[in-house]
């Protein structure tokens, strides 16, 4: 097998072990005994779709480093100044341009991976099926958990509620993400999250008394992180943190888990039974996508919250710890 070069790291989206997850898929595509000549044209083009992206991404000034336009100066603390004062509404349009370039190649290395995901379950042979596709669900969610901390720092940036000190931390840490795209992974900035997203893709929703219990016991065995159980556990209960971390086992809303409790209580019963689609057992769809939308839509909910002023958790489970570790920066 011929190997494709390799660029060096900072040069391209694709992290080498991507790479040779690539040369994988295609060299098992060479081997297939039905034409597979469409989906090999389709992994080289959008291969080299994404090296232009990082050329792109290459063409606009870092948001780390200082820049100069005649007598005018920007530089971290000129964006963390700026960025502090946005919401919601203004935090795309005040984002440096790199910031914007790298969400879109994010995104389109997410599905990619994706593709590959796809791929790999028409395979004629199982085992290596199996194999290559399990590998590819591990990068695509690899790349869902960068987009993830992204949108939990914006979220945070946002809202003028947290503490300024705490916004400007969650900025420059926005910035190491943006100036260092190509190479900025999760599982070595903030690992705790990446370890608790693996986790939580692997716990049955129970339901039960609504105390989360089962659940809790499952996001533990299952590898969550200790540090993110605590800060859990530790929360008050019925404050906005202790209802961000239910929807969180749960995979509900804090109203609809409410409205569960109220019907329990009128109809005397001690338990009820929740159905949530949020695991990857069944491999009907890829866990990266899973865990994207279940991310997502608890965000919205919360941002929807803080802009109706509404009770209820302003931010996610992931947000709230993710303020903890700002403090501690």
């Amino acid at each position: 097998m011929i190997r494709m070069p390799i660029p060096a790291p900072g040069q391209h989206p694709l992290q080498p072990e991507e790479f040779d997850l690539v040369e994988q898929v295609l060299a098992a595509l060479r081997t297939q005994t039905r034409d597979c000549s469409q989906p090999i044209a389709a992994i080289e083009h959008q291969l080299s779709s994404l090296a232009l992206f990082g050329q792109l991404l290459a063409r606009y000034p870092s948001p780390l480093e200082e820049q100069h336009l005649g007598a005018m100066r920007r530089g971290l603390e000129t964006l963390v100044d700026n960025m502090v004062e946005t919401d919601l509404a203004t935090f795309p349009f005040r984002a440096p341009t790199q910031a914007l370039v790298g969400r879109a190649m994010n995104m389109a290395h997410i599905n990619f991976l994706r593709m590959l995901w796809h791929v790999t379950g028409t395979l004629q042979d199982p085992q290596q099926a199996a194999a290559l596709r399990e590998l590819a669900a591990r990068r695509l969610r690899a790349s869902v958990h960068s987009r993830l901390v992204e949108e939990v720092l914006a979220d945070l940036v946002t809202d003028d509620a947290v503490e300024r000190t705490l916004r400007q931390h969650a900025v420059r840490n926005l910035a190491q993400l943006w100036g260092n795209r190509l190479t900025w992974r999760v599982h070595t900035f903030f690992p705790i999250l990446a370890a608790t997203w693996e986790a939580r893709l692997r716990v049955r929703v129970v339901g039960g008394t609504l105390q989360g219990n089962c659940e809790m016991f499952q996001l533990l065995t299952a590898g969550c992180d200790e540090e993110f159980v605590d800060l859990l556990t530790d929360a008050q209960s019925g404050s906005e943190q202790e209802q961000a971390f239910r929807e969180f086992l749960f995979g509900t809303s804090s109203e609809e888990l409410d409205r569960l409790a109220q019907r329990m209580a009128e109809e005397g019963r001690s338990s009820i039974e929740l159905d949530s689609q949020v695991n990857i057992e069944g491999g009907a769809r890829d866990a990266g996508s899973i865990l994207f939308e279940f991310f997502r839509s608890r965000l919205v909910q919360c941002s929807a919250r803080r802009t109706t002023h509404l009770p209820g958790p302003r931010h996610t489970a992931e947000g709230y710890v993710m303020l903890a570790w700002l403090a501690r920066q």
